[in-house]
């Protein structure tokens, strides 16, 4: 077995460690307005769920350059936000606002999708989303220290909006309803239609 000390490889490097190792990481694809109005739609896939009570989830946006990207300054002007999630028929569109792309450009009209208000938050959210969460920004985490990082964004889930064929009668997803992908290392991204059912264990 080969060890690292992280610290001491290259941003690449370090980038291809993480990201080719902890797999499949599910994907946010956040909705924002700016403190002027301006809107923008960007995918994370530094994001998970923290908690059930309170529902809460993290999601984490950088920087390019040093300069926060349009999600990370929109959170801290507005303290809101919505996570879409990405279904296998919206992976291709999602990650088109991927995109470094100007502040002129649009990213909801250039992936084509369709806002619908929130009914607690400013942000939008995706019709075309099998799912999406209305949240607010319970807390910000700075996770760089010595040069330009991630922040990590937690909120707390206010709504949430499922498509109607999705849940069974006990509020539990149906993953082939879902279709959700996630991301890998470098450019792989993975489906989840294969499960397998493994029990926890039960006391004796």
């Amino acid at each position: 077995m080969t060890s690292f000390d992280p610290r001491l490889l290259n941003r690449r490097q370090r980038n291809n460690l993480i990201n080719g190792l902890i797999y499949p990481r599910p994907i946010a694809w956040v909705s924002t307005v700016a403190s002027d109005g301006t809107r923008n739609l960007a995918p994370f896939s530094f994001f998970n769920a923290f908690s059930f009570n309170p529902p809460t989830v993290g999601v984490s946006p950088g920087s390019r350059q040093g300069i926060p990207k349009d999600t990370l300054a929109n959170v801290r002007a507005t303290g809101e936000f919505v996570v879409n999630l990405v279904s296998a028929s919206l992976a291709d569109t999602a990650n088109s606002t991927s995109a470094e792309l100007g502040p002129e450009v649009d990213e909801w009209d250039l992936a084509g999708v369709t806002p619908i208000a929130s009914e607690t938050v400013a942000p939008a959210r995706v019709q075309q989303a099998p799912a999406a969460l209305e949240c607010r920004v319970h807390q910000i985490i700075e996770l760089g220290a010595d040069e330009p990082s991630n922040s990590l964004v937690i909120g707390r889930v206010l709504r949430v909006h499922v498509l109607a064929d999705v849940l069974d009668e006990h509020y539990l997803p149906r993953p082939e309803a879902l279709d959700l992908v996630g991301r890998m290392g470098g450019d792989l991204w993975a489906h989840t239609r294969q499960q397998f059912v493994l029990p926890r264990p039960s006391r004796h």
